[in-house]
């Protein structure tokens, strides 16, 4: 790469970096749908013909901007799918995890749910996120049931799209809306998750748990 392309490439990322961090400082004071091309560009320090040049429309720009996060809060959930330890603990801090990423991006996760329902661009994006959640979250469910952890009577698709459809309206009631804290949320969540999974001892299916795998514990 030419000195001259990686100066373009530097430059066009400083601006769009700067475009997104004006949008994430006015969705703290006002709704995405009232938010325009002007506002972004005078808050980004650019004009408003240069916009077009990094992104299509302000959908195009929510989209790449919450892009980075929605990564993060997978790569949170992570620790239950790969990670090591008590399969309960490890539920409990991926939930954590993606909680706390929401409640420090409640803004811009709000407006992405709410642009979903009247946008197609965001709605793919969004729905996009959705069904990886599912998807993962179905196929660990069914290793756990081949290890004797989560009970078999639950069919894994459609366990994990009720689970993390609930985690998702729960964050977007409570957390976007800043009526819990994320640890309040979580503890609720939790406790609903590991129920519905985990409802033997020690993480055990079917209400048998670890005597299930190796024998009566001892007298």
């Amino acid at each position: 790469m030419t000195q001259a392309a990686e100066d373009r490439r530097t430059r066009r990322d400083t601006v769009r970096a700067a475009l997104s961090r004006a949008l994430l400082d006015l969705l703290e004071e006002t709704a995405f749908k009232d938010i325009s091309v002007d506002d972004i560009a005078v808050a980004a320090g650019i004009k408003r013909s240069a916009f077009y040049f990094y992104f299509d429309d302000k959908q195009d720009l929510l989209v790449a901007t919450a892009a980075d996060t929605a990564e993060a809060l997978y790569q949170a959930t992570d620790r239950w799918w790969h990670g090591e330890g008590p399969p309960q603990e490890r539920l409990r801090q991926a939930l954590h995890g993606m909680a706390s990423l929401y409640e420090r991006h409640a803004g811009l996760l709000r407006a992405a749910t709410e642009v979903s329902t009247y946008d197609d661009e965001v709605r793919v994006f969004w729905r996009g996120l959705i069904e990886r959640f599912i998807a993962t979250t179905a196929d660990h469910l069914e290793r756990e049931q081949e290890a004797g952890r989560v009970p078999r009577s639950l069919e894994p698709r459609a366990t994990a799209e009720s689970l993390v459809w609930m985690a998702e309206r729960s964050c977007y009631i409570y957390l976007a809306r800043g009526e819990r804290s994320a640890p309040e949320l979580v503890a609720s969540l939790s406790a609903t998750w590991i129920a519905a999974l985990y409802p033997g001892p020690e993480g055990g299916a079917d209400g048998v748990g670890r005597s299930r795998l190796t024998g009566p514990p001892p007298p």
